[in-house]
């Protein structure tokens, strides 16, 4: 909770403690993410007793427990356990290993149904399809804790999935079209289990609570929406362009001033304590100094070349 869930804010502290040191025993799925956090957390441990053989040793070990049971078992503690153990790898490796768990990990959250809203229009369409028609698996979340926990979950699998492709020439594992999720609220409210609604992650002009559900939105929630353009970004540049066509070249100005469009929109919506003009005191350096937004780097880099 020091080190990881403050970026990674997929499970409820209160919860977890309580599961991990209360008095009934621990399950499988629980203790299978307790392995996982262990895998993850070592390596922030100044544990004397902690070598490097025995470091590697407790690593390996409590890996290949959360890969099996993850592999064999599919709900939402599984998924967590996985969830947390790919940022080790994804953090400390760049390449196959990380990709194979993320392909697991992105398939199984949206058959797994975290990818919408329980009243999402996906999952109840007026004109039922092959498509549409999804087998529901997991039960109705027993409490807004658990409601809110696996709407993290899935924006954080959304998160890695950004992380892992952004500077590849892949094509993302998690489509827009198969999201449909409100975004994640201020962690204060899910620490103190308080229930509040949020905006949906996408602007929809027959949704008019985009605006008035923005005051429950954090800054997980907002870094949500800036990785959604940025998401729009990696498809504008994988797409080939003829410049001896005008079509083509006026198609790609057009698109190109829609996305810096939506980024300035973005920040110009942002609230006060997350405005752009007040987070210089984040960096070191003259106060003239700016942090740069990757999007912006991403698209005007195509533009300058």
């Amino acid at each position: 909770f020091e080190h990881i869930n403050t970026w990674c804010p997929i499970l409820h502290r209160r919860t977890t403690l309580d599961t991990f040191f209360g008095p009934s025993p621990l399950e499988d799925a629980d203790r299978t993410v307790l392995y996982a956090i262990v895998a993850t957390t070592l390596r922030f441990s100044s544990d004397s007793r902690l070598n490097e053989q025995n470091r590697k040793r407790y690593h390996d070990s409590s890996k290949q427990k959360v890969l099996l049971y993850g592999l064999e078992n599919s709900s939402v503690k599984a998924l967590q356990a996985l969830v947390i153990l790919a940022l080790d790898l994804v953090g400390s490796s760049n390449g196959p290993p990380g990709w194979k768990l993320l392909a697991l990990i992105t398939r199984s959250v949206v058959q797994l149904g975290l990818a919408v809203e329980a009243k999402s229009s996906l999952i109840a369409p007026s004109y039922p399809s092959i498509y549409t028609l999804r087998a529901v698996t997991l039960p109705e979340p027993e409490s807004w804790i658990e409601d809110e926990s696996r709407r993290r979950l899935f924006w954080m699998v959304y998160f890695l999935d950004r992380y892992s492709t952004i500077a590849t020439a892949f094509d993302f594992a998690l489509d827009d079209k198969d999201i449909d999720r409100k975004l994640p609220c201020k962690d204060e409210y899910f620490l103190k289990n308080q229930p509040v609604e949020t905006r949906w992650f996408q602007r929809s002009s027959d949704r008019a609570d985009y605006v008035t559900r923005a005051e429950n939105v954090g800054s997980f929630g907002l870094y949500v929406e800036v990785l959604g353009i940025l998401s729009r970004v990696h498809a504008f540049l994988k797409r080939p362009v003829d410049i001896g066509a005008l079509s083509d070249v006026e198609e790609w100005q057009t698109t190109y001033r829609k996305l810096d469009s939506e980024l300035t929109s973005w920040e110009f919506g942002l609230p006060a304590e997350y405005a752009y003009e007040n987070s210089s005191r984040l960096f070191n350096g003259s106060k003239f100094t700016k942090g740069i937004h990757c999007d912006w780097v991403q698209l005007h880099a195509t533009y300058q070349t």
